[in-house]
């Protein structure tokens, strides 16, 4: 059969020389007790990337010389120095030469490959003062990744309540400039009572949740402002979780791949997580890894599908989302619900599939700079496992991208139908083309 092998470009803002090369698989905090046993055993798992969030002074340190010895990619803050958290910082403005002299001494350092701006920025206030550090640091050392991540949709500001979540995005997008758009959602407990009357429970599952309506916003800004997508996937217990399993985890993290997200980022890998403003412990459950930095309940698992991730990451970073369609029975909550039709792509529109969705089954429409079509099929269960048919509007040849080695493989030569098996929370990739067309299978190449 004919192979085909394709050119795919670098992904970032054009301000900046930093271009993300390959699908990033991040975490927020890995700092355990035992810093350099938190990184070695976070560069086993297979984070490519991590994350000093919320870091001060000696263990911030610390991690930057264990990134340098194990050779792990790291993302420095330390919010003694610079940066906040939402409004929560130590006294501002920050002195232009202490955030020079920061960028300056980690220079030397080949893995400190990017500063942590700002985390959650949501006003304007904020967005300036992290527009004014990102450009000292910029100015400092043009090489560097400058990241900073919007706040979901239940934060102290801007809200779907009060009319002004897509307004903030979208000016934290014109004020910032970012790299790559990052986003958070963490929907499995109660929010703190941000959402009145939304409370997750194993009944409903995700299917009232309005993650999905902040997902849409995000990829649509994305797409707008062409910027790689990363998304911040729940990780741990937060905001009162009674229960995380990992089939709750693995579907959050294709939620994000399902809306074109290039980046996957858990909050977070270590057990215990500290609060900036009074830095006492955020009660967590136990994940990939515990406390002290030693390997979690989730560490195989986790470690297994990073590495599904780095044979699907080529052909992903390749792919743009065209939509994504849902099964009837997701039903956004209340009002944000009515909000979510001005953001929900239909299917009737879709070209390649035909008729409604199994029960909690998602497509996302995905395509290359070259004609090709790509489904992306998940099934959104916890619990039970998706056998089904999901009907094509003609028919097709299909192939399936494996996560064990990235490559494509025929399964139907001449079909009208997918028949989808999927454990719970999990998700395969497809390319497909007119079954009449010549059969060719498709690899893709970094443009340097």
């Amino acid at each position: 059969m004919k192979h085909i092998i394709y050119r795919r470009n670098p992904l970032g803002h054009r301000r900046f020389k930093w271009k993300q090369r390959d699908f990033a698989l991040s975490t927020f905090n890995c700092i355990g007790e035992d810093v350099e046993l938190s990184i070695r055993n976070c560069k086993e798992v297979g984070f490519n990337l991590v994350e000093v969030g919320w870091g001060r002074r000696d263990k911030v340190w610390k991690t930057v010389e264990a990134c340098e010895k194990y050779g792990v990619d790291l993302i420095f803050q330390d919010l003694t120095l610079f940066s906040g958290m939402m409004h929560n910082h130590d006294d501002r403005p920050v002195d232009d030469n202490t955030i020079r002299r920061t960028v300056n001494k980690l220079k030397e350092k080949k893995h400190t490959i990017g500063f942590f701006v700002w985390d959650e920025p949501y006003c304007d206030y904020l967005f300036k003062e992290a527009r004014r550090e990102s450009d000292i640091m910029l100015e400092s050392n043009p090489d560097v990744l400058l990241f900073s991540v919007f706040p979901p949709s239940y934060n102290p500001g801007p809200t779907w309540d009060n009319g002004m979540y897509y307004e903030a995005f979208e000016q934290y997008i014109k004020e910032l400039e970012p790299p790559v758009l990052s986003m958070d959602y963490y929907p499995i407990g109660d929010y703190c009572g941000l959402y009145p009357g939304l409370v997750y429970t194993d009944e409903k599952q995700l299917d009232d949740s309005p993650m999905w309506l902040d997902l849409a916003v995000a990829r649509n800004l994305a797409r707008k402002y062409d910027l790689p997508l990363w998304f911040y996937y729940q990780a741990c217990g937060v905001y009162n979780t009674e229960k995380l399993t990992f089939p709750m985890v693995r579907m959050m993290m294709y939620a994000g791949v399902l809306y074109g997200a290039k980046g996957l980022q858990s909050y977070t890998a270590t057990g215990v997580i500290h609060v900036p403003s009074d830095g006492k412990p955020y009660p967590t459950k136990e994940t990939v890894l515990i406390a002290t930095g030693e390997k979690g309940e989730f560490f195989n698992e986790q470690k297994k599908i990073h590495k599904e991730f780095r044979m699907l990451g080529n052909t992903l970073m390749a792919l743009k989302n065209r939509a994504v369609y849902h099964s009837e029975d997701l039903c956004i909550y209340g009002k944000y619900g009515e909000i979510y039709k001005g953001f929900k792509d239909n299917i009737a529109n879709s070209k390649i599939l035909a008729g409604q969705l199994p029960v909690r089954t998602s497509v996302g429409e995905l395509y290359d700079d070259y004609g090709n079509e790509y489904l992306f099929v998940l099934n959104r269960d916890f619990e039970k496992e998706l056998s089904a048919d999901i009907p094509l509007s003609g028919n097709y040849s299909v192939y399936e991208v494996s996560r064990k080695d990235g490559k494509q493989r025929l399964i139907y030569e001449n079909t009208e139908k997918l028949n989808v098996s999927l454990p719970c929370g999990d998700a395969v990739l497809f390319r497909l083309q007119p079954s009449e067309a010549e059969k060719f299978t498709v690899e893709y190449m970094l443009d340097d």
